[in-house]
């Protein structure tokens, strides 16, 4: 349950509304937004004059592109209400003082289903984050609101902010179900490979990130070989894993560091993902080769399969790819 919170809410009703209304403008308005917005204050018994209408405006305005970031957090129904965190004064003051981020209190920023809402500003840019109700989802969005303000960009690796995400003006084309098969490769894994036939391992790193507004998934990679000579072979390669929206049929292309790009068709086979792979090595010993990642409790299995011939796979090597957690 969240905690017993004071009231942050500026001096008026009509400033309160009006600072919801400039979070979802952005900070600037059009005389059809002005419009709905002076019908939603009339649902709400409040007639202002243009003139003082204009006057909160400004100065809201003026609150709102104070500074060069700033968390707005809607502290109107059915947000309020939803918030499963500590939003009193002096905890916003001192969590706003920790990040150097400003933190205002809200009226309403627009869609209350995906309630509670967030909104960042960095610069002239924002971001509106959806669904923001438990301490652990609110740590998420100020550890983002700190990377956004040390790097002075929004457009940074959103991490585990990424599924909090949302774009009210293309909400429709949100992803839904079709990457959740893919979202146990998001975050950074290491392992050590087994080969199953030799005595020899190697060495994988992995970095799972959403990108294009959670439309893909995007794997980074590389794999180091030791060789009888001691160095090292070290390979890189990115892919980017997507679901088309109509058959939810999920594709991957690899990009490897020789100038390669390969595509995949990935099967969801409800407890692990699987795709034709090239079979490995340079001579044709194996006739077809499969890859198979499974989820598991501290990240993913990565399996490669190889078929002699007839059809029947048998292991080439099995790698544990454990999740780094940064504490």
């Amino acid at each position: 349950m969240s905690q017993r919170r004071q009231s942050t809410k500026p001096t008026t009703d009509l400033e309160f509304h009006a600072s919801g209304f400039m979070v979802k403008v952005h900070g600037s308005w059009t005389d059809a937004s002005l419009k709905q917005f002076r019908h939603f204050l009339h649902l709400r018994a409040l007639e202002p004059t243009d003139d003082q209408l204009m006057a909160v405006l400004a100065r809201t305005k003026q609150q709102y592109l104070q500074g060069e970031s700033q968390l707005s957090l809607c502290d109107a129904q059915p947000c309020r209400a939803r918030i499963g965190f500590d939003v009193s004064d002096d905890t916003l003051k001192r969590v706003a003082k920790d990040l150097a981020v400003p933190i205002s209190k809200t009226g309403c920023q627009g869609p209350c289903k995906q309630a509670p809402i967030v909104s960042l500003r960095g610069g002239n840019r924002s971001e509106m984050f959806a669904q923001v109700s438990s301490r652990e989802d609110w740590q998420i969005i100020l550890n983002f609101a700190k990377a956004v303000r040390q790097s002075g960009t929004l457009l940074i690796d959103a991490g585990q902010a990424e599924q909090f995400r949302f774009d009210p003006v293309h909400a429709h084309h949100k992803p839904g179900t079709h990457l959740k098969p893919l979202q146990f490769l998001l975050g950074h894994f290491r392992g050590e490979g087994k080969y199953a036939m030799v005595p020899y391992s190697f060495q994988k790193e992995v970095i799972g990130t959403m990108e294009a507004g959670g439309r893909f998934i995007a794997l980074r990679m590389d794999v180091a070989y030791p060789l009888t000579d001691g160095q090292i072979d070290v390979h890189k390669a990115l892919v980017i894993a997507g679901a088309e929206q109509s058959s939810g049929k999920i594709a991957a292309h690899a990009y490897t560091d020789g100038g390669l790009v390969c595509e995949y068709a990935v099967e969801n086979r409800k407890a692990w993902l699987e795709f034709e792979d090239q079979p490995p090595g340079h001579e044709k010993q194996w006739t077809r080769a499969r890859k198979i990642l499974q989820p598991t409790e501290s990240g993913f299995e990565e399996r490669l399969e190889v078929d002699p011939g007839g059809g029947n796979f048998t292991p080439y090597y099995v790698i544990q790819m454990r999740k780094i957690v940064r504490k």
